[in-house]
């Protein structure tokens, strides 16, 4: 093989060891997150309560560490060396406007215990416990909370917007934005954290700014 095949093959081998290995690391960081972010499992994650055939292990040296752990309720999504993703499934299970509808009806009747104000602390808190450098995030990006909504009135009729938009018990906290790793065109926020009211649960969070993670 020539150098660059050599140097290609390489980067995208990925060894019986070297995968086992990566999804232990994977599985103690998935158990640190649900333990710091106070998610409700009453077991940690091991190889025997994962989807296998849905997980995976990035190339070791394609874009730094990295990969996936997959769980009946929750996705984890690794890289550049750190948890950066993750999100309960049941968030994003329904797959017809349908269904969001019923979905959304049905959590537009459960109140929230949290408003914006807890909602900013409760996610400092978590980002804290995480790793994440807030002192930085916080001076670096401007913060912006908003709460989700939809709109109840689904058979085309027209009606005044005050009326057919319902507020969700669903806030969406966000810092900043930043260009998507070799995509420019695209932005996405540096950090981003979904909260759902009625249980102040973490229901997403993504991470895009690499930096903001501090190394132990």
């Amino acid at each position: 093989m020539t150098n660059l095949v050599v140097a290609v093959t390489n980067k995208l081998l990925v060894t019986a060891a070297y995968k086992h290995v990566a999804m232990a690391v994977m599985l103690t960081n998935c158990n640190l997150f649900v333990q710091e972010a106070h998610l409700p499992l009453d077991r940690p994650i091991t190889q025997t309560n994962i989807i296998l055939s849905r997980c995976s292990v990035s190339p070791p040296r394609l874009m730094g560490f990295g990969g996936s752990i997959v769980t009946e309720k929750y996705f984890f999504g690794f890289g550049h060396d750190h948890l950066a993703n993750f999100w309960q499934k049941e968030f994003r299970s329904a797959s017809s406007s349908e269904g969001i509808r019923e979905q959304h009806d049905l959590w537009s009747k459960m109140t929230s215990q949290i408003g914006t104000n807890e909602v900013r602390q409760l996610a400092l808190n978590w980002l804290m416990n995480l790793g994440v450098d807030v002192a930085t995030m916080e001076k670096k990006y401007p913060c912006k909370i908003t709460q989700k909504s939809f709109h109840r009135n689904a058979n085309g009729n027209l009606a005044p917007l005050d009326k057919s938009t319902v507020q969700l018990p669903i806030f969406e906290i966000s810092w900043g934005s930043i260009p998507l790793h070799g995509h420019p065109e695209y932005s996405f926020p540096a950090v981003n954290m979904t909260i759902f009211g009625p249980t102040k649960e973490l229901v997403e969070y993504h991470l895009m700014d690499d930096l903001l993670i501090i190394l132990g």
